[in-house]
């Protein structure tokens, strides 16, 4: 049985040596990764991402003008009600839990 404990980091790889009595930390071993072989496909990543978000922009947009429509017919709708009925009091927002 060995004396030091060798653990793998699952998120970045590193590998970590452990004294087993102590619990200290001998040596730690980085493994380089690099993301991009070149410029070019860094700028290409970033540009890629920069769209990407345009995107989920442009989305979010159309959701939230759409969601005012509804929230504008609920209104009008729950008026019609209150119109019809004026002696029921409003619905309170804890009676439904």
């Amino acid at each position: 049985m060995s004396e030091n404990l060798e653990i793998v980091c699952p998120c970045c790889d590193t590998l970590l040596v452990v004294d087993r009595e102590t619990g200290a930390l001998l040596r730690e071993e980085r493994s380089s990764k690099r993301e991009h072989k070149s410029l070019d496909e860094a700028l290409g990543s970033v540009k890629a991402q920069k769209r990407d978000a345009e995107q989920r922009l442009v989305r979010a947009m159309e959701e939230a003008k759409h969601r005012e429509e509804i929230l504008e017919k609920k209104f009008q709708e729950a008026r019609r009600k209150a119109a019809e009925n004026p002696d029921e009091p409003p619905p309170r927002p804890f009676d439904g839990d």
